[in-house]
């Protein structure tokens, strides 16, 4: 028990994370593991619970298997990436337009910012969207996320852009909170 503890308290991590969340975090990365099935949880607000899937895997049920080694899923936040090293090949310097392109009003905003400065909260960049998508396009970038890409990354942004939501699946609408909400879990 006391090694269990003493793990928990060098796990990185939210520092304000529940007993009960811990163990479910254990839980996810232990027992889940070892048995060759991804559990995905579904995240209530307030809860710290880890989303290992796909944007439309994230709507299955939450039980997802897979083929070949499981995925990583040590994605962070973009509080992180302000604070920390980007991966190679990432110019903190460069447009966030650069990754993801935008159009109409959001090209005044979004085009003037650079990809360093959209992990900062912007009064602009509603729910986050800009600064949680920066965040996961490094995490991709530095292979702490391998079920999500780049492409995927950029076909929400450009679907949200577009249309104000985005579809993960057949008859299923993301607004800009759920989209967060679901970047948000593919974090910690």
């Amino acid at each position: 028990m006391a090694t269990e503890q003493q793990h928990d308290a060098a796990a990185p991590g939210p520092a304000n994370l529940s007993p009960q969340g811990k163990a479910r975090r254990r839980f996810a990365r232990a027992g889940v593991a070892a048995s060759g099935v991804l559990l995905t949880l579904h995240s209530q607000p307030g809860m710290a619970v880890e989303v290992c899937t796909t944007p439309s895997g994230y709507l299955s049920g939450g039980l997802q298997s897979f083929r070949g080694p499981p995925p990583t899923c040590a994605g962070r936040s973009p509080g992180y990436w302000k604070n920390h090293s980007w991966p190679r090949g990432c110019d903190k310097n460069q447009l966030y337009t650069r990754i993801f392109s935008s159009s109409g009003p959001q090209a005044k905003t979004y085009g003037t910012v650079s990809q360093a400065a959209i992990l900062d909260p912007q009064k602009w960049d509603k729910h986050g969207i800009g600064r949680h998508l920066m965040a996961c396009y490094l995490n991709v970038q530095a292979g702490l996320s391998t079920f999500q890409t780049v492409p995927m990354l950029q076909r929400i942004w450009l679907e949200y852009q577009a249309k104000g939501y985005y579809t993960p699946t057949a008859g299923v609408r993301w607004d800009g909170a759920k989209i967060v909400e679901y970047l948000q879990g593919t974090m910690y």
